[in-house]
């Protein structure tokens, strides 16, 4: 499960374009856990929970089920 979800995170992150692409960062951090949405600035964590959550994933980088 955990590949699949990498995967499809890869070819999410290569959709993106400009500053979607720090956010995308952070959300491929989190999930790692080398990151946690507390370390976010501040302009970034609306798109970071919101990239979390369309993945079904919490702000740890969890699994919201």
């Amino acid at each position: 499960m955990l590949k699949t979800l990498l995967l499809n995170l890869g070819i999410w992150l290569i959709s993106l374009k400009g500053d979607d692409i720090m956010a995308a960062i952070y959300v491929a951090l989190i999930i790692a856990g080398r990151r946690t949405y507390e370390n976010v600035p501040a302009d970034l964590k609306p798109a970071v929970k919101a990239d979390l959550e369309a993945l079904g994933l919490s702000t740890e980088g969890t699994s919201m089920t």
